[in-house]
């Protein structure tokens, strides 16, 4: 008789383990897809460009001269410039090569319509490992997000932010992770895919403002800035 009311004692009491463990799961926050930002998360703040960190790109793309001298650090901010009535724009890129993670840019844009700001994830060839947020540098606030894998556009999204982009500072965000890409805007989430994006595939990390072949390249009335206030990564 003692034995079976030890052994049902012990039953009871591992039923209450148990329920407990379940209530105490349930009761728990939901957690949404935000990538948490811990120790390891760093920061460029740009008191100085870390050319250890960063390289300045000095080439052609689009319709643009990517040069260097339209590049520099003014009072914590990066600064690039897009020189009044010239088709230039810069580039910084990152030299380490990195995968999946949340990365985070706190810019102004310039105001040089027919010109656009990137910052994105990429490595070559073209069209087979990209992650971009492109905007207009205008006050419309055109937004494209688009992601790239096995040689063309796997995914595109063509929106307006609503605000003007060249009048404050703002927020973008993309979270890079194996099973999905999510973009946001002021921590407000914007679009997600589960597919169609490069798989754990090394990128460098870029940002850069410049004029495309597919807009009508017409140069600033005076010289305008991209300013970057801090990118995380």
């Amino acid at each position: 008789m003692k034995k079976s009311l030890l052994v049902l004692i012990i039953i009871l009491g591992c039923l209450l383990i148990g329920i407990m463990i379940y209530i105490d799961r349930i009761n728990q926050p939901s957690q949404d897809h935000t990538l948490a930002i811990g120790s390891d998360v760093r920061q460029e703040n740009f008191d100085a460009l870390d050319n250890g960190i960063w390289s300045v790109s000095d080439k052609t793309l689009g319709r643009t001269w990517l040069n260097p001298n339209n590049i520099a650090v003014s009072d914590g901010y990066l600064q690039i410039t897009m020189p009044v009535d010239r088709l230039e724009g810069g580039e910084i890129v990152s030299r380490e090569m990195m995968t999946y993670g949340r990365y985070e840019i706190r810019m102004k844009l310039p105001q040089a319509p027919s010109s656009i700001t990137g910052f994105f994830l990429y490595a070559p060839p073209d069209y087979f490992y990209e992650i971009d947020i492109e905007i207009y540098n205008s006050k419309d606030g055109k937004l494209l997000l688009t992601t790239y894998a096995d040689g063309a556009v796997q995914n595109e999204y063509n929106g307006k932010l609503g605000f003007d982009p060249t009048a404050d500072f703002h927020t973008y965000r993309f979270d890079y992770r194996s099973d999905r890409v999510a973009f946001y805007v002021d921590d407000k989430l914007i679009q997600e895919w589960q597919d169609g994006f490069p798989e754990e595939y090394p990128m460098q990390l870029m940002v850069n403002s410049w004029y495309p072949n597919w807009l009508e390249g017409t140069p600033t009335a005076a010289d305008q800035f991209l300013l970057v206030d801090w990118i995380q990564y």
